[in-house]
């Protein structure tokens, strides 16, 4: 199935852009700053970090592979991956640009791939969905590339995009944070409703982080979402924590 205005979001600019916004809008950011613990009390919320104690009316939990460790309630219900990607010489430059080559999402034989044609870095972006089914402590992530990370990727390039079957330019690991089902885990904490969170975006999330944006805001402020929401609900996983208040 081929969309024409299929694309992809330049994440880092995006980020950025966002950030932008948000302080234009009175947002003050503070960064490269761990967050310890979190208290919810009365109608309010304490956040402790290595550098001080932040106090508010509401609190939004949006942390990635540790949100586990941020909402214990989660468990195993947001669970880090380790996800290795590659950007592999093209032997045909031209079948690769934007222009030529679209975003991808491929169901073989092999497994799940996605990619991206060549954008300002060189090489032909890819990777494997679940990679290789690695669950890891976020902490604890083994980042370097090994040579049978690449032929997982290498597989998948080799059969289906010959042209990019060239000497293997650079690599990366990320994580996933995967929910049981693969579909997003948005909403209010069942004891604290002050306290909302976004986790187990299961590797298709960011695509959709302006809405994401727009319901944990809406959790925040209103305690519900303009969004239909249902599928996304919390309840289905967390559980109340033994000994919490």
């Amino acid at each position: 199935l081929y969309q024409a205005e299929g694309g992809f979001v330049l994440s880092e600019r995006a980020i950025a852009q966002h950030l932008a916004a948000a302080q234009a809008r009175g947002a003050e950011l503070h960064q490269e700053e761990k967050v310890l613990g979190w208290e919810a009390s009365g109608n309010g919320v304490s956040v402790t970090t290595e550098r001080g104690r932040y106090e508010a009316g509401s609190l939004v939990i949006t942390a990635g592979a540790w949100a586990s460790e941020l909402v214990p309630g989660l468990g195993r219900s947001a669970q880090a991956e380790r996800q290795a990607l590659g950007w592999f010489e093209t032997k045909t430059p031209m079948h690769f640009t934007p222009e030529a080559f679209p975003v991808f999402n491929l169901l073989v034989d092999e497994g799940r791939y996605y990619g991206f044609p060549v954008y300002e870095v060189p090489g032909f972006k890819i990777g494997r969905y679940h990679h290789l089914d690695e669950q890891v402590n976020p902490d604890e992530v083994d980042r370097e590339v090994y040579p049978h990370d690449e032929q997982v990727l290498r597989d998948c390039v080799a059969n289906y995009f010959p042209g990019a079957n060239g000497e293997l330019l650079d690599s990366a690991v990320c994580m996933f944070t995967n929910s049981p089902d693969e579909h997003f885990i948005l909403g209010t904490h069942p004891e604290y409703p002050q306290v909302s969170f976004g986790s187990g975006f299961s590797g298709h999330g960011y695509k959709f982080c302006s809405v994401v944006g727009e319901m944990l805001a809406d959790f925040a402020l209103q305690g519900e979402t303009r969004h239909p929401a249902e599928l996304f609900r919390p309840e289905r996983y967390i559980l109340p924590v033994p000994g919490a208040d």
